[in-house]
């Protein structure tokens, strides 16, 4: 019997991953089947179930389809004297990491994360299987450890209990990442009239950078930075 080729196995796994993402687009992450994705890749039961057993399989290798190469203990140890700078990078590099993922997967999470939540098992069993630089929390752990560190080292005077900023900061962000999912893929179903481009001039996607930018001077203002810039 002929041997199989390492690139004969990872073209089927992009075959149905591809598969999967189209359905995911066009149907509810919560009511696609296996079914679903093996009718779009057009291969047969087997050739599909050879590679992943279930749903989950399949959304823990989308997950971890995005590579994530940075660390953020890295970012804040190449500039651990430098809070400004840590706290920039840190933004730069997070919004690299997740808000430019959300174009891809947002839709699948978004919808797929309160069921997760009620269920603990599943929940930590993606937890478990995908690789740790994909979960935002650990990012956000990270980020408060250090400014945990230079507020006891006198650097910051926050204006708040550091619990309230890290929630502040938190839901910033999360909000952000959120507003670019519903525009990208629910935008017309939203249920309500205010289109935020439209009544307020923000576009959420192409004015990203600028959002970020105004999340860095926030976090800077709430830790009681003197320098703003």
């Amino acid at each position: 019997m002929p041997k199989v080729s390492k690139e004969y196995f990872e073209n089927k796994r992009k075959i149905i991953l591809d598969a999967a993402l189209k359905v995911f687009s066009k149907k509810p992450s919560y009511s696609v089947s296996m079914k679903d994705i093996i009718k779009e890749s057009k291969l047969s039961q087997g050739g599909v179930y050879k590679y992943y057993s279930n749903i989950d399989d399949i959304i823990i290798s989308l997950i971890n389809e995005n590579k994530i190469a940075v660390n953020p203990k890295d970012i804040i140890k190449d500039n651990y004297n430098n809070p400004k700078k840590v706290i920039f990078e840190f933004l730069k590099e997070f919004k690299n990491c997740f808000f430019e993922s959300h174009k891809k997967y947002g839709k699948i999470f978004f919808e797929l994360y309160p069921i997760l939540i009620n269920d603990k098992k599943r929940l930590k069993r993606y937890t478990s299987k995908t690789n740790s630089m994909n979960h935002p929390r650990n990012w956000f752990k990270e980020l408060f450890i250090y400014l945990e560190k230079k507020t006891k080292e006198n650097y910051f005077n926050p204006i708040a209990k550091l619990s309230d900023i890290y929630a502040q900061i938190i839901l910033m962000l999360s909000g952000i990442g959120e507003e670019l999912i519903l525009v990208k893929y629910y935008n017309k179903k939203r249920g309500y009239k205010i289109d935020l481009k439209e009544e307020y001039g923000i576009d959420s996607e192409t004015k990203l950078d600028d959002l970020m930018e105004i999340v860095y001077k926030t976090i800077l203002f709430l830790m009681g930075s003197e320098e703003l810039n």
